[in-house]
C-alpha cells in the first residue's frame, strides 16, 4: 500500500511542480503542456515521466541540451516520501474515518510543499496555497468531528482547538509583523501561521513553534560559520513553519505525550 502512495505522490509531485512555475510566471495551472524554461519547448510526455526522465535525460532538456533544475526531482522525490509516510501512517482499510485522515494529511502535504518550496526560491509565500490549505484543514477537521457518532462535544474536538491556535499563532505572528515593520517577518509568514495552528491545534502550538524558530536559527547560525549568510542577510522562515507542521502531522502524538498532555 505504501508503495501505491508513493507512485501516486510522484505524480503529485510532478503537478506540483507545475504550480510552482506558474505561481512565478502567472499563468494559470490549466495553461497548456509543460515546456522547457529556455528554449519553450513543448516537453513530450517520454520526457515528463517524473524522476525517470530526469535521469535518463541526464539532468538536461533534450532539445536545448540547458540543465535542469535539481528542484524538479527533489520536489517530486519528497512528495512521494511524505505521501508514502502519509498512507502507511493513517490509511486503515474499511474505516472512513482514516480515509479523510488520509486525505487530509495528502492534501495538507501537497500545499505545504508548494509552500515550502516557493518561499525557498522566492522569498514570497503563495496566497492560493495557504487559502487551499486552510480551507482544506477546516473542511477535513469539520467532517472528522461532524461524521463519527456519537460525536464529542466541539470544545473537545480538533475543529475547536484547531481554530483557537489558529487565532493565536495568526495573533502572535501579526503583531510582530507590525510591530518590526515586515523586518523581522513578512505578513504571508502570519497567514502560514494561521494555517499552522489549525493544523497542530492550541495544545502543540508551544512546542511547534519551538521547532520552527529553533531549526530555524540552528541552519541560520550554520550558514553564516559557512559564510554563506551574514546578520543581515535575510532568510524565509516559512519553510520551517511548513516543515514543523508536516513533523507535527506525524509525530504530534508523541509530542504530545512527552509534554504530558492529551493532542487533539
Amino acid at each position: 500500500m505504501a508503495f501505491l502512495f508513493f507512485i501516486s505522490g510522484l505524480l503529485v509531485g510532478s503537478f506540483l511542480n507545475v504550480v510552482i512555475f506558474r505561481f512565478d510566471t502567472g499563468e494559470t495551472v490549466v495553461s497548456g503542456r509543460s515546456r522547457c524554461n529556455t528554449c519553450k519547448k513543448t516537453i513530450a510526455w517520454y520526457d515528463n515521466i517524473p524522476l525517470l526522465s530526469f535521469f535518463l535525460l541526464r539532468g538536461r532538456c533534450r532539445k536545448c541540451r540547458e540543465r535542469i533544475s535539481w528542484q524538479y526531482p527533489a520536489v517530486e522525490v519528497a512528495t512521494a516520501f511524505l505521501f508514502a509516510c502519509a498512507g502507511q501512517s493513517f490509511f486503515i482499510f474499511g474505516s472512513a474515518e482514516s480515509v479523510i485522515e488520509t486525505v487530509f494529511a495528502l492534501g495538507l502535504i501537497a500545499a505545504l510543499i508548494i509552500v515550502f518550496t516557493y518561499d525557498v526560491l522566492y522569498m514570497e509565500i503563495p496566497v492560493s496555497a495557504l487559502v487551499f490549505g486552510a480551507v482544506w484543514t477546516l473542511l477535513s477537521l469539520f467532517l472528522l468531528w461532524f461524521l463519527p457518532s456519537p460525536r464529542e462535544a466541539f470544545l473537545d474536538s480538533r475543529l475547536a482547538a484547531g481554530l483557537i491556535g489558529g487565532l493565536v499563532a495568526f495573533a502572535l505572528f501579526y503583531a510582530l509583523v507590525f510591530f518590526s515593520g515586515e523586518t523581522w517577518m513578512g505578513e504571508g509568514d502570519a497567514w502560514l501561521a494561521l494555517l499552522l495552528g489549525l493544523v497542530v491545534g492550541w495544545k502543540l502550538l508551544l512546542p511547534t513553534l519551538t521547532l520552527a524558530f529553533g531549526s530555524g536559527a540552528l541552519v541560520g547560525i550554520a550558514l553564516m560559520l559557512l559564510r554563506k549568510k551574514d546578520l543581515q542577510s535575510r532568510m524565509p522562515f516559512g519553510p520551517f513553519l511548513a516543515a514543523s507542521v508536516i513533523f507535527m502531522l506525524f509525530f504530534g502524538t508523541m509530542v504530545g505525550e512527552a509534554f504530558g498532555f492529551f493532542t487533539v
